[in-house]
């Protein structure tokens, strides 16, 4: 009897363990690029996205190019306030051309969940910057 009890116990913590619920996502195919409110296609796009669920880790990275303009949007990784599998809010720095023109906004990643062939998006609060683009590949582990 009390190998069972013993079994149960260890059930019962494994259960109670949650699982890593980590996440990567790439693109190399965007759609927009959002400046000032404004809307352009995006093109050379280079996306990464990784999070984990479980631990509020995460890093997100895009670069584009819209009207002849670069473009480069990085989460600042000590600064996530939430994860879950579809979003990451946390504050993001954005470059034009090399310039800062957006240090430590707030920021969502949403739609994380998409899978390959469609979109996700970033919006920083008020939509005045943001970016999507087409995931390519996707990793769940």
């Amino acid at each position: 009897m009390k190998a069972i009890s013993s079994v149960a116990a260890a059930a019962a913590l494994f259960v109670s363990v949650p699982a890593l619920a980590g996440h990567s996502i790439q693109s190399t195919h965007g759609l927009s690029i959002v400046d000032n409110g404004a809307s352009s296609p995006a093109t050379g796009v280079n996306m990464a996205i990784t999070w984990n669920e479980s631990t509020l880790y995460a890093y997100a990275s895009f670069s584009g190019i819209a009207n002849g303009n670069s473009y480069d949007f990085n989460l600042v990784g000590s600064s996530v306030t939430a994860v879950t599998a579809s979003n990451i809010n946390g504050l993001w720095n954005i470059h034009r051309n090399g310039v800062l023109i957006c240090g430590g906004c707030t920021g969502s990643a949403y739609g994380l969940t998409a899978g390959v062939g469609s979109g996700i998006k970033f919006y920083t609060s008020g939509e005045v910057y943001g970016f999507s683009a087409y995931v390519d590949s996707r990793q769940d582990y």
